[in-house]
């Protein structure tokens, strides 16, 4: 049945338009490539939902979309964060390879590297684990996300006290050290999947969804990291209430 086949369909896409963040990031084309890891990110929501509407979960979808989620949220936003060290290191990304950089400089400049190396963990762990109500460590989209959101918004803001002060070497370094953690640290988040729509059992998501939204309306580019960390504080305290009432 045709219908079964549509998730891993859009899995596929979901692999494509990574493909194509990583290119275009390689092409300085920072901007572009983090509004495809936004596109992916919204793919990666909707295989997963079709999926189980149509009840077309399979093993080899699992599969093929940790292929994907690897190349889109691991590999993708590498590539962007790599560029964004290149201009932070030498103030422009044009120069011809790292003959003149220093051994600290080359250091800072492969740092990224980490973020494609700790997704693979997380996925790895995803799919041993197999879980669904919960998650333990930042998502790999959610960590993609943060920073294809953080990029926007320092390319709209070049030049900028706040845009200067996160290009800086180091504070990029400690962003993706940061979130590279996040991704295998055990900090037990919640879903964003709903099991069903009905308000019982999803209140956290609906509040999660409803604030998200008034975030973007408010803070428009800068909203995506904001998110992200809003969900990681919200994942904190919905774990420590759990406890405290168990």
């Amino acid at each position: 049945m045709f219908s079964r086949h549509i998730p891993n369909i859009i899995t596929l896409c979901n692999l494509a338009v990574g493909v194509l963040a990583v290119l275009m990031a390689l092409e300085n084309q920072v901007l572009f490539a983090s509004w495809l890891i936004l596109l992916a990110a919204l793919l990666d929501f909707l295989d997963g939902f079709l999926a189980r509407a149509l009840n077309a979960v399979t093993l080899i979808g699992k599969q093929l979309d940790s292929f994907a989620d690897l190349v889109s949220f691991g590999m993708a936003p590498t590539a962007i964060v790599y560029k964004l060290m290149e201009f932070s290191i030498r103030g422009d990304i044009f120069y011809g390879g790292i003959q003149d950089t220093s051994l600290p400089e080359r250091l800072l400049l492969f740092s990224p590297i980490m973020l494609v190396l700790f997704a693979a963990m997380r996925l790895a762990e995803f799919n041993v684990r197999n879980e669904s109500a919960r998650f333990y460590g930042m998502p790999t989209p959610a960590a993609a996300i943060y920073f294809a959101g953080g990029c926007i918004f320092l390319v709209n803001n070049m030049g900028t006290l706040y845009g200067n002060f996160i290009l800086q070497p180091l504070v990029l370094l400690a962003n993706i050290v940061i979130i590279s953690l996040l991704m295998i640290i055990r900090i037990p988040m919640f879903s964003l999947k709903f099991p069903d729509f009905r308000w019982k059992g999803n209140e956290i998501r609906y509040f999660f969804l409803a604030v998200s939204c008034i975030l973007l309306i408010i803070l428009q580019e800068i909203a995506l990291p904001v998110i992200i960390l809003l969900y990681l504080l919200l994942s904190i305290i919905v774990s420590l209430t759990r406890n405290i009432i168990k």
